[in-house]
């Protein structure tokens, strides 16, 4: 399927590692110009080694999202762009700063780039969200909580933007990738790892790569009449019916 994402502009926050830095590549790998920012030029520059060989042109740079004057700026520099894909998140149990940086932060951002993609015949904005948002989770009720709370601002984004810019959401379930949260668990408490495998249906996590195949589709021109959806990328990991 060609995916029509050749020469359009996408921009990712968060592209230096794990499902961000998968992302970078599924679409690079289409042909689409992608710049990506994250807070570690070391991160940018492993990430940017690992894209040179694609068709589609990247670039990374150093900017915090909670710095919205500065993430501002960095939009204007860029110009012109097509898709933007918010994907920071503090993963975290503290509220202050689950508030700050994945409410805050991803609103603000969002909200910046929505002037520019307007300007676009193939506007698209997909949220990085989680199934945590639909569950409960005891353990990290903050994370839960922000992330159904950027669901329902996605959802009603995408009332306020159609019909010129399309916005959905992607969860994913459990991922594991090189020193993400599960790989840590994996590495420390392997009894507790064992208990996630288990509570997934496939007997394994996802692979950055699988979310990033989702995220790629729903944002490009071949998925124009997806609009205001969550898509639970979580290898039937839930049991509820999602409405």
């Amino acid at each position: 399927m060609n995916l029509q994402l050749a020469g359009l502009h996408a921009v990712v926050t968060g592209g230096s590692s794990g499902i961000g830095a998968a992302v970078v590549r599924a679409l690079a790998a289409e042909g689409c110009r992608v710049s990506f920012c994250a807070r570690r030029q070391e991160k940018i520059d492993e990430a940017l080694d690992l894209v040179n060989h694609l068709p589609g042109q990247v670039h990374g740079e150093v900017v915090d999202v909670t710095d919205t004057f500065n993430f501002v700026k960095w939009l204007e520099r860029l110009d012109s762009f097509n898709i933007f894909i918010p994907n920071v998140s503090a993963i975290s149990a503290d509220w202050k700063i689950s508030l700050q940086t994945d409410v805050l932060a991803t609103v603000m951002a969002t909200e910046a780039a929505v002037p520019f993609l307007l300007r676009s015949p193939h506007g698209a904005i997909t949220y990085i969200g989680s199934k945590a948002g639909s569950l409960s989770a005891p353990n990290s009720a903050s994370y839960g909580a922000v992330k159904a709370a950027l669901a329902h601002y996605m959802k009603s984004l995408s009332q306020r933007l159609l019909p010129t810019v399309r916005v959905n959401t992607v969860s994913p379930g459990d991922t594991l990738f090189a020193n993400g949260i599960w790989d840590h668990v994996r590495l420390n408490e392997p009894d507790i790892f064992d208990k996630v495998i288990q509570r997934n249906p496939l007997l394994r996590l996802a692979t950055p790569e699988e979310i990033a195949r989702v995220v790629t589709f729903i944002s490009s021109p071949a998925a124009s009449f997806v609009a205001g959806a969550n898509w639970y990328v979580d290898g039937g990991s839930t049991n509820h019916v999602q409405f």
